[in-house]
């Protein structure tokens, strides 16, 4: 029966996070999850700040400059 175990990879091994009752040597598969890269999440993350820019741009006068200052100190704090 499957089984679902977490680990963490520390020098080249992974090592489980509870104990694991399974006899030594024993064969197993891993299914890792995509892992993005910090390059890749900072792409994502200037997409959907120009995204929200474009938006602001279309609010009325003094919400779009609030908006923008907010947007702003968010897109500083990433």
């Amino acid at each position: 029966m499957p089984q679902t175990i977490a680990a963490t990879y520390e020098h080249g091994v992974f090592v489980p996070r509870v104990p694991v009752n399974l006899p030594e040597h024993t064969e197993v598969k891993l299914l890792l999850p995509k892992i993005k890269s910090k390059r890749c999440q900072m792409a994502e993350a200037e997409i959907s700040f120009l995204a929200l820019r474009g938006i602001s741009h279309n609010l009325a006068g003094t919400d779009a400059v609030e908006m923008q200052k907010k947007i702003r100190t968010e897109w500083r704090g990433l």
